[in-house]
């Protein structure tokens, strides 16, 4: 008979994710980009907190105003696509806005599947060139901010 998993019990070691099993891909223009150049993602909702106090009590309590979606995208300069999608901005033309997708599955884990994408991307800057005297790569890493963002798959394995 097969062991049910239930919250409460230990966590294994082989239920934690992979971070190599993530496929990002980018939405730009109506095309679909897989960005295999992509070597770090970290995205997150900010909370924007007010102060609120209140006479009679010595806690000063919090209130979430809004939300601001940001975070950063790095990877490996092998093309030129960022700064040709960049440049229409920078001569007069419109800004780059772009949607990403992200899928992480580890086949290990029962965790299972995630897909979450993120909508109104901006970079906040754009990769020009990364040159060192060392044994190193061309890099780049630009923090971003988003405005949307749907669960299209979530995690079923510890289910609340």
């Amino acid at each position: 008979m097969a062991e049910q998993t239930t919250i409460g019990q230990f966590l294994n070691g082989r239920d934690t994710i992979s971070t190599k099993d993530a496929k990002v891909y980018i939405t730009m223009n109506g095309k679909v980009i897989p960005l295999i150049e992509a070597n770090e993602l970290k995205l997150k909702w900010e909370k924007k907190k007010e102060d609120v106090q209140t006479l009679g009590s010595r806690i000063k309590h919090k209130k979430v105003v809004s939300v601001e979606g940001t975070g950063s995208l790095g990877g490996y300069l092998i093309t030129s696509n960022w700064l040709k999608y960049a440049l229409p901005y920078i001569t007069g033309g419109k800004d780059l806005y772009f949607g990403i997708t992200f899928a992480i599955e580890d086949p290990t884990s029962i965790a299972g599947r995630q897909v979450v994408t993120v909508s109104d991307v901006n970079l906040d800057d754009i990769p020009v060139a990364d040159f060192e005297a060392d044994d190193g790569v061309m890099k780049w890493e630009s923090d971003l901010t988003f405005e949307g963002m749907e669960l299209t798959q979530a995690f079923t394995g510890f289910d609340l």
